[in-house]
């Protein structure tokens, strides 16, 4: 049962920057994680982003040398994407196909295991949401994506002064065909007062908005539940998903909006896909611009989740030009399309 781990760094350049409430994000960094065990091979990717409550590039660095040396080491908790990345590895590595009801640590450790009830399903097409940048730039884009057939949009707002985004906004729900729901993404930007702003130009087009996204800090979600209530508005928890308070949010009837899941940001795939079945008709998969290795064992573990309907936020593989995602961009990801995938020639890429 021994199994031996292989790492790559790696460092990928946006085409243009990302803008968001948090700041400017020009590159991603992380890293890809073969594990080999028996003859099977399994790839994961450790996809840190701090800002959201993962571990630190240097905190997984650390972890993942000390891996390549002691291959039978579990991650720790308080490193969810090394957990996440390794538990993704070793469940193809010891069975020789995916599946979230695999433990995912080393020998002789234990794991929450998924109820016997609960099956792997084959893979199954996603309706994805596009994702539309900051600031008036986003006009454009919209028409070119709503004309590509895309029925779900992103926005990220908090960036620039409240009364130009509004405008834009304003903007961008007039023109977009009515079929087409907005998502508003503020990263934890937003005060109450503009909340408070954005809710009231929002309530009169209240059917063409899908939720407004993380609109206050980690911390705030009783004000946020309240705004939400008297609003009628859905108000999604990000943030709050990976912040000190983040198990509380993802029990049922703990939040009754919807639930953005980053995946790969939350530690090891048996326990995180246990928690997400009670709540899956809330959860709306979200990208952390990680390569096609990350992305197809979030989708795996999507598939396992029956229940889980929202468009994904996985209108992020242009964002990129390294031939490291297998996917092009479209207004949905097709299980024909992901038989595509190859993690080899993606470790091999780099």
């Amino acid at each position: 049962m021994s199994r031996q781990i292989s790492v790559k760094p790696y460092r990928r350049a946006f085409r243009q920057p990302l803008r968001t409430a948090h700041g400017e994000w020009a590159t991603r960094d992380g890293f890809l994680v073969r594990v080999e065990q028996e003859g099977r091979v399994g790839y994961g990717e450790v996809a840190p982003l701090p800002k959201f409550g993962s571990e630190t590039l240097a905190e997984a660095t650390a972890f993942l040398e000390q891996l390549v040396s002691q291959p039978e080491i579990a991650a720790p908790a308080n490193l969810p994407c090394c957990a996440f990345a390794l538990s993704a590895a070793q469940v193809v590595a010891e069975r020789g196909s995916f599946s979230p009801m695999g433990n995912g640590v080393a020998p002789n450790q234990s794991a929450p295991r998924l109820s016997s009830s609960r099956v792997v399903a084959p893979p199954r097409d996603y309706s994805v949401s596009a994702l539309l940048p900051s600031g008036s730039t986003a006009l454009r884009l919209a028409d070119e994506k709503s004309k590509a057939g895309y029925r779900s949009m992103k926005w990220k707002i908090g960036v620039e002064p409240i009364a130009k985004e509004i405008t834009t906004a304003r903007s961008l729900l007039d023109s977009l065909p009515s079929p087409v729901r907005l998502r508003f993404d503020a990263n934890a930007g937003l005060v109450a007062s503009e909340l408070e702003q954005w809710l009231e130009f929002l309530i009169p087009y209240r059917s063409r908005v899908d939720f407004i996204e993380q609109p206050l800090a980690c911390g705030q979600e009783a004000l946020m539940g309240d705004y939400m209530e008297a609003s009628g508005i859905c108000i999604a928890l990000d943030e709050s998903l990976n912040g000190s308070d983040r198990e509380r949010w993802l029990k049922p009837n703990a939040w009754a909006g919807a639930l953005v899941i980053k995946a790969p940001l939350m530690g090891e795939l048996s326990q995180l896909a246990d928690r997400l079945a009670p709540v899956a008709e809330q959860v709306v998969l979200s990208s952390v611009f990680e390569t096609g290795i990350g992305l197809e064992n979030s989708l795996r573990l999507a598939d396992s989740l029956p229940q889980l309907f929202r468009p994904i936020g996985y209108d992020t593989v242009a964002a990129f030009n390294d031939g490291l995602n297998y996917l092009q961009a479209a207004p949905a990801i097709c299980a024909s399309d992901r038989r595509t995938y190859d993690p080899e020639s993606l470790w091999d890429s780099i």
